[in-house]
């Protein structure tokens, strides 16, 4: 695999369970990792479970609440977060923060598993 740039005009906007994101994984056909930044005031109202990618989150700044597994994790910009495939995850808190998935993210290998209050 050759080495990709992502410019900003070619990553994809969207909001999704009260998290807006911008998503870098495109035009990266090949790449060993998605790459995503994220912003809320809330969190993350949905608990999902993904059963392939690796979850790794920087903390740019804020502070909030990791549920994972049905543990609750606080943090704060500066944190990183490391969630390994297979365990439920969802998050409160007003959060900026840099999600890279590995192997990038594919929605077939996403479980929802319900929506939470935020």
């Amino acid at each position: 695999m050759d080495p990709a740039i992502i410019r900003r005009e070619e990553a994809v906007d969207l909001e999704k369970h009260g998290v807006r994101m911008r998503i870098y994984t495109g035009s990266a056909e090949g790449a060993p990792a998605g790459v995503v930044y994220q912003e809320t005031e809330s969190g993350h109202a949905e608990e999902f479970c993904h059963e392939k990618s690796a979850f790794v989150y920087y903390i740019i700044e804020g502070e909030g609440v990791f549920v994972i597994g049905g543990v609750e994790h606080s943090v704060r910009g500066g944190d990183v977060v490391v969630v390994p495939p297979g365990n439920s995850i969802y998050f409160r808190g007003r959060l900026r923060q840099v999600l890279v998935t590995v192997p990038p993210w594919e929605e077939c290998f996403e479980r929802h598993i319900r929506d939470v209050a935020v």
